[in-house]
């Protein structure tokens, strides 16, 4: 398959897929006419990749679990405890942007919105 066609199936970016390849996880042919050939396994890994992504999974996290992905010998408590961390992760970032939130609504209802320039979003963003 050339990358079009990999990129079309596989939902993402052919830049994605060259990427991808640059940082080695995933492989290609290169023909005589100097076009990329990828095999099914390629496609199957840049779908791995893609719905790792979707989860939050880093680049360098696809990478371990790629790895892991081609490693038959592989551990699934290696792959589970990978998870666990995401998942905590975005445990994390979920409550800091609900601090945020809530720090943002507090703001909204100080200023008055009305014709006047003083505003409280404005002097606290000056603070």
């Amino acid at each position: 398959m050339k990358i079009g066609e990999v990129a079309l199936k596989a939902g993402v970016t052919n830049r994605a897929i060259r990427h991808y390849e640059e940082l080695n996880l995933i492989k290609s042919r290169r023909l005589s006419n100097n076009y990329r050939e990828y095999s099914k396994e390629a496609l199957d890994k840049v779908k791995f990749i893609s719905r790792a992504r979707k989860l939050g999974f880093s680049i360098d996290e696809c990478s371990s679990l790629i790895s892991l992905f081609d490693n038959q010998r592989r551990k699934s408590v290696e792959v589970r405890n990978i998870a666990i961390i995401k998942n905590d992760e975005l445990k994390r970032q979920i409550h800091e942007l609900k601090d945020l939130q809530k720090s943002l609504e507090w703001l909204i209802k100080k200023c008055p919105g009305n014709d006047k320039p003083n505003c409280p979003i404005i002097d606290e963003l000056a603070s």
